[in-house]
């Protein structure tokens, strides 16, 4: 399975293995990894972001690779937009690997049975079906016509999204470092994690000391860095801001004590509110 997204023909390949369900570890560190937090359909600030990392990374040799850590989707106005984005070519000397968050996992469900898992409209799915072009006005009652929903959604949702969404792995592994949307049990290994941490967390007490979870879907005001947990989820769809957090190779089996991250920040009016 094709983990990464398309990448420029002379961009080298990073070097990746499924270690476990829905979970890749890499072979050799790239030089660099931007981590991106929760986007949520705000397609403009993810585009100005990734401009950042273009000029950041210009000066560091080797292939980077940008983590999006999930939630690309729901609440912001564009969500669509942010798919297609995901599943274009990455910028020149970068490769592209999308972690899934629980808002692609609800979006797959209600592409699949609708009629059991309409709760998603209210958590932002009204606004990602707007961006696909299905408007459902306040007085409407999805429910009311499922066939008729399920005859919006194969028209108006592209079957590459949808297999985009149903391929998408949940955590990746990396030195020290985890990279999950909202948890990960660093006591366990990959195989003994459960989808349900790393999809809604929380993140597990007592874990293992050496190892660092780079994780989003709980918005902070500012990112939050520990020697165990960063987090980078800044509420895109509320505040404006976006954030990604740099990892140079040196750092993927160094000490916290001596990483040396870099942090990335879009910061905007506030484009759009819930």
């Amino acid at each position: 399975m094709n983990w990464f997204r398309r990448r420029a023909a002379n961009v080298p390949a990073v070097r990746h293995a499924a270690v476990a369900p829905h979970i890749l570890r890499l072979a050799t560190p790239p030089a660099a990894v931007y981590a991106v937090g929760d986007v949520h359909g705000q397609l403009a600030l993810y585009e100005a972001l990734e401009a950042q990392i273009v000029a950041d990374g210009a000066a560091i040799a080797g292939v980077k690779l940008i983590v999006m850590l999930g939630d690309l989707i729901d609440r912001g106005p564009d969500s669509a937009g942010v798919v297609a984005r995901m599943l274009a070519p990455a910028p020149q000397g970068f490769q592209r690997l999308v972690l899934s968050g629980n808002h692609e996992w609800m979006f797959l469900q209600f592409l699949r049975d609708p009629a059991r898992h309409l709760e998603w409209l209210t958590c932002g799915g009204l606004e990602t079906l707007r961006s696909y072009g299905i408007a459902i006005v306040p007085d409407e009652d999805p429910a009311a016509d499922i066939a008729l929903l399920k005859h919006r959604l194969a028209l108006s949702v592209p079957q590459a999204h949808r297999q985009f969404l149903a391929t998408l792995a949940f955590g990746l592994e990396m030195g020290r470092y985890r990279f999950a949307h909202a948890g990960y049990d660093t006591g366990r290994t990959a195989a003994a994690q459960d989808p349900q941490t790393l999809l809604w967390g929380p993140r597990p007490v007592g874990a293992e000391q050496a190892l660092t979870l780079v994780h989003g879907h709980v918005p902070v005001p500012e990112v939050q860095q520990t020697s165990q947990t960063i987090a980078l989820d800044l509420g895109s769809y509320r505040t404006g801001r976006l954030a990604a957090l740099r990892i140079l190779s040196d750092d993927a089996n160094a000490s916290p004590s001596v990483s040396s991250h870099k942090v990335l920040l879009v910061d905007s009016a506030p484009p759009h509110f819930t």
